[in-house]
């Protein structure tokens, strides 16, 4: 097998920044497609995400110091996720 064992930390590193933009990106434009159908409560969802995105890019830099990245994800996720339900059950 080539390789370094530091090439694939660098590469799960560049995956999780890439989930977490895509995180942030998937709630901003959830939240303008919402926006108008439930107002102020279509932010909560990027109002959760964008930090927690934020946070999880940056811990991805360091190599994960803490071991809390899925545990923000799937909150962040979750948040995006109850945003929507509303979206679908409030007319």
């Amino acid at each position: 097998m080539t390789g370094d064992a530091g090439e694939s930390h660098e590469r799960t590193a560049l995956a999780w920044q890439r989930t977490a933009l895509a995180l942030v990106a998937g709630s901003a434009v959830l939240t303008r497609l919402t926006f108008e159908r439930l107002g102020l409560l279509a932010l909560v969802s990027v109002g959760v995400a964008a930090p927690l995105g934020l946070w999880l890019f940056l811990e991805s830099r360091g190599r994960f110091r803490h071991e809390a990245a899925p545990l923000v994800l799937t909150l962040a996720t979750s948040a995006v996720a109850l945003v929507e339900v509303a979206a679908l059950l409030i007319r």
